[in-house]
């Protein structure tokens, strides 16, 4: 399905009359490559306060089985800018067959996500779907330019409202919800907006709904912690990572250039997808090898662990960046503030960090990171949800253990802020609990929770 697009903004929005509104029913067809399912589009509005404005086209992807005796279950994927239809096929074989039984599974692509998502080149050849890696001033600015105006519409709070509009799309009174990672925060936005709509949360790898801090203290902290357990539970471990780690990220070089702290970051918390080695099995041997000068593994691991390489339609650096900086509650107020009153703010954070939070990391890893340095730069309307509300629908939290991307100690609090929640941290999992290909317990804890 080919879907027109305003190349000033490469997205799909219609400005005509004749699409402006509410949802449409467009033309349906079979999914191609996933019998069962049949994919079509979601019509919403750019600007939900504006719902006769200019339009965006979603790619939605449901089961056959309308008739599922307990409704639909909306998995949302992660990010930001991941795209939901692309991954069907995946998620439908981690779910037990039981569930999509019992339930429809929808998935669709959130707004500037998928093959009609944004595609800011500079910025995704910079850092692909890194969280970490430093964003060059250029790219960053050339996204902005690129999507003018309509980078103010893409906070989480604007997909809360199109899943809104799926759930009245699709007939449903109520939605079951599972997301892992940023998929966990929409999830629980989702749930706090319209407690009334929603059946039951699964919140997997959990970003918590009050917001994180951009300089990812808890995420590095949570290395050290991680790092350590992992020696202790290899035979082989024979050094101490940790200290190798902070010794490298203050002193280390490679061909003869100061080490970068958030490629450290970057590379280390993607061994703790469940898909690559959430144990960190032989990374204390190359923390040291690198210490003692022999950098090869190292640099092996830089080239292998990265965000750098996924293409737009994989994980949009343009999404990411809009969402993350619409979102965040930044050092210097919030994402409106004018570019020339942010240094100063900035700076006054900075020295305000503690360093020994940070550690293994440094204060230079801290500031240097995407969220901060991409945001400096980046001006749109900033996000409005709510930073301390209870979670009211029934909630089944998942956690690894190994987790660096979203550190255990976030499930905690979410779990603090929910008023029927159940929390589950599995020890030796890494990010994205339900998918793990070697322990089967966040599969076996949807599945009771889902059919209980």
């Amino acid at each position: 399905m080919r879907l027109a697009r305003l190349a000033v903004a490469l997205l799909v929005i219609c400005a005509s009359a004749a699409c402006a509104g509410p949802a449409v029913s467009p033309p349906r067809a079979a999914c191609a490559g996933t019998p069962g399912f049949t994919c079509t589009t979601l019509r919403v509005p750019l600007d939900h306060r504006k719902p006769s404005g200019p339009t965006l086209e979603l790619a939605v992807a449901a089961a056959d089985n309308v008739d599922a005796p307990r409704g639909v279950l909306l998995m949302l994927t992660g990010g930001p800018g991941q795209p939901g239809v692309s991954l069907l096929a995946r998620v439908r074989n981690y779910l037990d067959p039981a569930v999509l039984r019992e339930y429809r599974l929808v998935m669709f692509d959130q707004r500037g996500t998928g093959s009609t998502g944004i595609d800011c080149p500079e910025l995704q050849t910079a850092v692909g779907g890194s969280d970490f890696l430093t964003p060059p001033a250029d790219a960053v600015a050339a996204c902005a330019r690129k999507l003018g105006s309509t980078k103010d519409f893409y906070g989480t709070p604007d997909t809360v409202e199109d899943i809104e509009d799926l759930r009245q799309f699709l007939k449903q009174d109520h939605l079951t919800l599972d997301g892992t990672s940023y998929g966990s925060f929409t999830a629980a936005q989702y749930g706090l907006r319209y407690p009334s709509h929603v059946r039951s949360l699964v919140l997997d790898s959990v970003v918590p709904h009050g917001g994180i801090d951009p300089f990812g203290v808890d995420l590095m902290a949570a290395t050290g912690k991680v790092l350590a357990a992992s020696c202790r539970h290899d035979p082989a471990c024979t050094t101490d990572p940790v200290a190798d780690l902070a010794w490298l990220v203050r002193n280390g070089e490679i061909d003869g250039s100061p080490l970068n702290g958030t490629a450290l970051l970057e590379s280390l918390s993607i061994l703790s997808l469940n898909s690559v080695n959430p144990s960190f099995e032989g990374i204390a041997k190359v923390l040291n090898d690198a210490r003692a000068g022999d950098t090869a593994a190292l640099k092996e691991l830089f080239q292998q662990a990265t965000s750098r390489g996924a293409a737009f339609d994989e994980l949009s650096a343009g999404l990411h960046l809009a969402t993350l900086c619409s979102d965040l509650r930044v050092p210097w107020g919030d994402s409106a503030t004018p570019l020339a009153a942010r240094p100063a703010a900035l700076d006054s954070a900075v020295r305000r960090l503690d360093p020994a939070r940070l550690s293994p990391y440094d204060v230079r890893t801290a500031r240097n990171q995407l969220m901060i340095e991409g945001c400096l730069r980046w001006i749109s309307r900033a996000s409005e949800y709510p930073a301390g509300q209870v979670l009211t629908p029934r909630t089944l939290i998942l956690h690894g253990g190994t987790d660096l991307f979203c550190p255990p100690e976030w499930s905690t609090w979410t779990k603090d802020h929910a008023r029927d929640a159940r929390l589950v941290v599995v020890p030796g999992s890494g990010h994205g609990v339900q998918g793990s290909r070697s322990d089967s317990t966040g599969r076996d804890q949807v599945k009771a929770f889902l059919l209980g």
